[in-house]
């Protein structure tokens, strides 16, 4: 290991890898573990990213921890888009409850010299961190209470009772759902995909399998996809065929807290959008669908756990 320049955001990064090798494995206290190739760090240096581009690329390595970055890759991670202001306080918080040890867990931060947080909170500078902390979680929603000090020290920062109360919005509000809902390509082409793995594996693995297309409703269909992710357990996502809507219903699934399972025919994983890659897809194939349905099954059993669907 050896001391290096983080080719993202320049800060003082390890070189966890050895010498020689085209990718540099990286561990930066700004964006976290991840890889990149020599050719992928002089294209990202050619693109003179701005700092709002940095701390959008810096957050997100972050949430997805041991990517490996290639060329390819980099306009992509450019165009990763900032989140709202109230999903970084909210990226704030649950970091901070990732940190509690118990409920009188107290911390102070120097907010002028907190490189994680910037990364945590997608920030490009410490007064954004500061109105983050201060303005927002404390002032306005009241989830955290803190002690303003000197030189830019937050002292005895703590989630309130408040605070805990949002985070268990986050996480209980769908404990009691039996529904594992499903967003794949409508095409005749896949059915047999849902009728003969994806539908019985949800089944066997105790829970209530739905596809839109299949559900009565008398909504709009986008309206009705929103509101079935919001009553599901966890989401089935397949991606053969890289249609729009799954990536969005993922994504979806994704920003309220839900497990996604992560689906594609194996000819069809290279195609895979670069922000979804690092997951770990469980892949079919035509002339093996019952083994794609017992793997289907097994994730889900292993990630969700039994339900208790009759």
């Amino acid at each position: 290991m050896s001391d290096i320049e983080c080719p993202i955001c320049k800060s003082n990064a390890i070189n966890k890898s050895s010498n020689g090798f085209e990718n540099k494995t990286v561990s930066c206290p700004r964006c976290g573990d991840f890889s990149m190739s020599s050719t992928a760090a002089a294209v990202w240096d050619a693109k003179n990213a701005n700092l709002r581009q940095i701390a959008n690329a810096c957050g997100w390595i972050r949430e997805h921890q041991g990517i490996s970055i290639s060329s390819n890759d980099i306009d992509s991670l450019l165009s990763v888009a900032t989140p709202s202001v109230a999903e970084r306080a909210a990226k704030v918080l649950i970091y901070i409850n990732k940190l509690s040890t118990d409920l009188s867990y107290k911390f102070s931060l120097n907010i002028n010299n907190a490189i994680e947080w910037l990364g945590i909170s997608y920030s490009d500078n410490a007064l954004e961190l500061d109105y983050l902390f201060r303005t927002f979680l404390a002032d306005a929603v009241g989830y955290i209470s803190l002690s303003g000090g000197i030189g830019g020290t937050l002292s005895q920062v703590q989630i309130t009772p408040r605070g805990y109360e949002f985070l268990e919005s986050l996480k209980h509000h769908r404990a009691d759902s039996r529904i594992g809902f499903c967003a794949m390509w409508f095409n005749e082409s896949i059915l047999p995909i849902w009728t003969n793995a994806i539908e019985p594996a949800i089944k066997d693995a105790g829970y209530d399998p739905k596809k839109i297309n299949e559900h009565q409703h008398n909504n709009r269909i986008d309206d009705e996809i929103i509101a079935m992710i919001r009553r599901s357990k966890f989401v089935v996502a397949d991606f053969t065929g890289q249609r729009g809507g799954v990536y969005f219903e993922a994504g979806f699934a994704l920003g309220l807290g839900l497990q996604v399972i992560w689906t594609c025919k194996n000819t069809e994983l290279k195609d895979v959008h670069f922000d979804n890659r690092q997951y770990n897809f469980v892949v079919w194939e035509e002339d093996k669908l019952d083994d794609f349905k017992d793997a289907l099954q097994n994730r889900i059993e292993a990630t969700i756990g039994r339900g208790n669907l009759s």
